[in-house]
């Protein structure tokens, strides 16, 4: 019998399901110019997106079981995101940098493996155990402490921040010109009015109606806007009408940009061995962990020597700039996490977290919501190495 020719593909979402490669890199390459359009015209929407995102993360890490995997999967997605949005908007806005081209690739390879590490350790040890997982911290260990030992020795980077490329502050470092480029038509007509009320004054006076702009409450004294002025939602400033805008409040602070793009403060002698200490500190413990064992006090010793020396041997620092000192005030920072880090966490600390966590929980009201959950997820956080020994 004859047999009905059958169809070319199926079509779903205006798709076909025989493509050759070349129609589905050119239908991914629409998808993608869709949504760097969207990212463009849209840095608001997105920010709140983003942090929508992130928040579930903390919702889910502890709530249930094998929860941790999840959780940082979406933590590890939303970072992501932020650096492929911030990446669109910098472009868009046309953001230069002080680095090269070379350089500002090793520092996004350094930042993305900053965002997936811990995920990629906790995924290593579900799919091939404890081997397959200390064989996946010790080769992502050996890529940064080569990308970072390139950024200090061959591009004189400097103290070099973690992460390397920090999320845009969205307010501050995009130009107020882009901002503006990205309100519809009727946000941008209504940022050119000097006097929005004043439009809806003429209209009460055309249609005969006493205007009423502002009344006072008789109780608080305090002035509002009457209805007859309220402008359209999508117009609203939530301002007084004739208020005129203050000049200061529309200086924006320091752009954490410009912070960024300042030249690094050249290291020489002493400097560089401390800095070059804290790159391949990591190493240093590896190393002597995979001689003396997880139990020995010796790889924790060696690594608390070496985090100190790194910091002995930066001196004053008066002469960095403000990134520098905030990184080198972050290391000093981390050095309590020596207290969370085996064995000193198992001989010493363990029982005292836990036992003044849950006086914390069973004294002050609610916060045994949030207590309880950190509780539990306490081991899991303690026994992963990228945690507390990663950064």
């Amino acid at each position: 019998p004859n047999m009905a020719a059958e169809p070319e593909g199926n079509f779903v979402l205006g798709i076909s399901s025989k493509l050759s490669p070349e129609m589905v890199r050119e239908k991914l390459s629409e998808l993608f110019e869709r949504y760097r359009k969207f990212v463009s015209s849209n840095p608001d929407i997105t920010s709140q997106l983003e942090s929508s995102f992130r928040v579930v993360s903390y919702f889910i890490a502890g709530r249930f079981q094998n929860s941790s995997e999840l959780a940082e999967l979406v933590y590890s997605a939303s970072n992501l995101i932020v650096l492929l949005n911030d990446g669109i908007l910098r472009k868009a806005a046309k953001l230069k940098t002080a680095v090269s081209l070379s350089q500002k690739r090793i520092m996004t390879l350094l930042t993305v493996l900053e965002y997936v590490e811990v995920f990629a350790e906790i995924g290593a040890a579900r799919l091939w155990g404890e081997l397959g997982r200390w064989v996946v911290i010790a080769a992502i260990q050996l890529v940064k402490v080569a990308l970072r030992a390139l950024l200090l020795f061959k591009y004189k980077a400097g103290i070099v921040r973690t992460p390397p490329i920090s999320p845009l502050d969205r307010e501050a470092d995009l130009p107020d010109a882009f901002l503006k480029s990205c309100k519809d038509k009727k946000s941008e007509e209504a940022l050119e009015m000097e006097d929005l009320d004043q439009v809806f004054v003429r209209k009460a006076e055309e249609q005969g109606r006493l205007p009423q702009v502002t009344f006072m409450g008789t109780r608080s004294g305090r002035k509002v806007r009457s209805l007859t002025a309220t402008p359209p939602i999508s117009l609203r400033d939530w301002k007084l009408p004739g208020t005129k805008p203050d000049p200061d409040k529309k200086k924006k602070t320091t752009s954490y940009l410009e912070y960024q793009n300042l030249p690094p403060t050249p290291l020489g002698g002493v400097r560089l061995v401390g800095e070059a200490l804290h790159v391949f500190r990591p190493l240093v413990y590896l190393s002597s962990l995979a001689a003396c064992g997880r139990s020995s006090w010796k790889p924790w010793l060696l690594s608390f020597l070496t985090d100190v020396s790194s910091l002995a041997l930066m001196g004053d620092n008066k002469d960095l700039n403000l990134l520098e000192k905030a990184e080198l005030k972050r290391r000093s920072l981390m050095l309590l996490f020596y207290i969370l880090r085996s064995p000193f966490y198992d001989t010493y600390a363990q029982a005292k977290i836990i036992l003044f966590l849950r006086l914390l929980a069973s004294t002050v009201p609610g916060i045994g919501l949030v207590i309880e959950p950190l509780i539990g997820y306490l081991p899991t956080w303690q026994q992963t190495y990228f945690y507390n020994w990663g950064t």
